[in-house]
């Protein structure tokens, strides 16, 4: 069998023990991951620290995470920051299940005079910002960008011999180093539209009233150029991963008449 390599770094991976989630565990994936060897050791820890964490911690990756009440690797909701209009300060919400909320103070100086409030006058509104798309930032475009290569990885598993071809696909090498090397400069650009809400119940023969929390494919076009598109709590995102440029996708989204790549039949 010949030997394995990253297909970020190039780097052989042989010895390697991670395994690489596709989408982070902190979004709800347990299952579409990556063996053994497809992505080191080394690129799997900078990759959670310096390209996943950013994007979690998102105004968007906590909100969504928030109301979709996905915990991470540690169990762990996120709380977010709302306001208490009443006394015009912030507060920070938890969940507590069942439906319902915690609510603390967020800072010392502010607790008592929450406290006090509360206790007085138990009904009120508390105002929590939606992030119903996230920005098109430098920070969502290396998170897609990298969820986007180790999309075309998870299609190559198929045949082992394929890391080779692609650890060694020049057309990759712009996006590989975007991803592990960073280019601050550079928002590789990415195409996001909502295609459902967040918390959209799916039906099909075998099952009704189920949530999609992310899912993915590969668009081909006619220009032969792959675009990986993932939904993540009912946000699409497509990426070219060829190079930074988006015009074969809208010539294709024109012609099918605006219609996800996720869902063409």
């Amino acid at each position: 069998m010949p030997a394995m390599r990253c297909i970020f770094c190039k780097q052989n991976s042989d010895s390697c023990v991670s395994i690489e989630h596709i989408v982070p565990e902190s979004l709800g994936n347990t299952e579409h991951v990556l063996p053994k060897g497809w992505v080191c050791d080394s690129c799997n820890n900078y990759l959670a620290i310096k390209v996943e964490q950013p994007f979690l911690e998102s105004v968007f990756g906590r909100n969504s995470r928030f109301w979709m009440q996905v915990p991470n690797k540690k169990g762990r909701v996120p709380s977010v920051i709302g306001l208490y209009p009443k006394l015009r300060t912030k507060v920070e919400l938890f969940q507590a299940g069942a439906g319902k909320l915690l609510v603390g103070a967020t800072s010392v100086e502010d607790r008592t005079k929450l406290d006090d409030s509360l206790q007085k006058n138990p009904n009120g509104n508390f105002y929590v910002p939606v992030a119903d798309l996230p920005d098109s930032d430098y920070v969502t475009s290396r998170f897609i960008a990298k969820i986007g290569l180790e999309i075309l990885a998870h299609r190559c598993l198929i045949n082992p011999d394929w890391n080779k071809d692609l650890v060694e696909m020049a057309e990759l090498d712009e996006l590989r180093a975007y991803v592990r090397r960073g280019n601050p400069n550079l928002i590789w650009p990415i195409n996001i539209r909502r295609i459902y809400k967040q918390d959209f119940l799916f039906a099909d023969a075998e099952c009704s009233g189920y949530e999609v929390l992310h899912e993915f494919d590969i668009l081909v076009t006619d220009r032969n150029e792959f675009y990986a598109v993932i939904a993540i709590f009912g946000v699409e995102f497509v990426i070219n991963l060829g190079g930074p440029e988006l015009d074969g996708y809208f010539s294709w989204f024109k012609s099918n008449k605006g219609q996800s790549p996720l869902y063409k039949k």
